[in-house]
């Protein structure tokens, strides 16, 4: 333990972001977001999620659909409402207050970003290979491994980019491979 305290205060640990920090703020789980889905394309909740496994039923709404964009469109809107409280948030305080060099996080919404701006803290965005030029040292990176509302293309949602996203030849796996010391 005390390797990775040592570690930490030297900036060498990069720390993992998933769903349960959001979840913090109110946002909804993977399956309340089916649920929704399941409302968007007129089924009952329930009976859809007996189609099939979540990431084939976020797949079957990207092809009725035709793309995401509707979707994550609400998703941008309904999940960055203003009557979240993130000075309240314990956890994204102590995330932006943190010495990570760099977050790698699942979670497509902009709250660890926000996070950093109320507490007035420097980070860089990485969610597509052009993003990476920008990297400074000092800067924390905030790396979004599943994606951004900014792009739809890099969101993973559905089971295609999800298997794509499994591959681990995006740019961002490479970029992760590097900072995490791993050789392919």
């Amino acid at each position: 333990m005390e390797d990775l305290i040592a570690s930490y205060k030297e900036r060498n640990v990069i720390l993992f972001v998933g769903a349960g920090v959001s979840k913090n703020l109110g946002l909804p789980t993977w399956s309340e977001l089916i649920d929704h889905i399941a409302k968007e394309l007129g089924y009952d909740p329930e009976i859809y999620k007996t189609f099939g496994e979540s990431l084939a039923l976020a797949e079957y709404y990207r092809v009725k659909k035709g793309s995401i964009g509707p979707l994550r469109s609400w998703m941008d809107t309904n999940w960055h409402s203003d009557k979240v409280d993130l000075a309240s948030s314990v956890i994204h305080k102590s995330i932006a207050n943190s010495k990570f060099p760099m977050i790698y996080t699942t979670n497509y919404d902009r709250w660890i970003e926000k996070a950093f701006e109320l507490y007035h803290k420097r980070f860089i965005k990485i969610a597509s290979v052009s993003d990476i030029p920008l990297i400074k040292d000092g800067v924390t990176q905030v790396i979004k491994f599943h994606g951004d509302f900014d792009n739809d293309d890099t969101i993973v949602l559905d089971e295609s980019s999800y298997y794509e996203r499994l591959e681990f030849e995006t740019p961002l796996d490479i970029k992760l491979r590097s900072d995490a010391g791993v050789s392919p």
